[in-house]
């Protein structure tokens, strides 16, 4: 099992962040253009007084050994189920894989802190962990690595989409 520690700076409030990361229009293009998965959908939506809860899934481009890519095979994808707790302002997500379902796991914690006038940290901690025997370190650091890229191509996606989607009265 890996634990995998990310935070990154992102240029809104808390309260624009988790808005725009609720917005099914900024989070297609966020996961098909910056995180680079193919057939992204949104399966689920509800939203009550104390939480969201979204599942969506997609096909993610896997730059792994091509061992790992016969094994996971072509039609290889993932489930995404998030929690977002209002009065907590914590988002609690778990990835199910389509391939080895049983012996994956990776799931963790979003949250965010300000860090100034629309400046937030992006904390997420995750555990990643595959049981599989002979490749599950392979896939554990394929896993984060892949998480690793993802987040990171993610942040600068979203401080882009947030500049240019801003009011021209709006400071930046």
């Amino acid at each position: 099992m890996k634990k995998v520690h990310l935070v990154h700076e992102i240029h809104c409030s808390p309260e624009a962040f988790w808005k725009l990361y609720f917005d099914p229009e900024f989070t297609t293009a966020l996961i098909t253009q910056a995180v680079k998965v193919d057939d992204f959908k949104i399966l689920k939506f509800a939203e009550t007084e104390r939480e969201i809860h979204r599942i969506s899934t997609g096909r993610p481009r896997i730059n792994a050994p091509a061992a790992i890519q016969k094994v996971i095979g072509d039609n290889f994808s993932y489930t995404d189920e998030v929690r977002f707790d209002k009065s907590t302002q914590i988002l609690r997500w778990q990835i199910r894989l389509s391939t080895f379902t049983d012996k994956t796991r990776n799931e963790g914690v979003l949250r965010v802190e300000p860090i100034g006038p629309d400046r937030i940290r992006r904390i997420a901690d995750a555990e990643v962990e595959a049981r599989i025997f002979g490749m599950g370190g392979i896939m554990e650091s394929g896993m984060e690595k892949q998480m690793q890229e993802g987040w990171g191509a993610g942040a600068e996606f979203t401080n882009r989409w947030i500049a240019s989607h801003r009011p021209a009265h709006e400071p930046t």
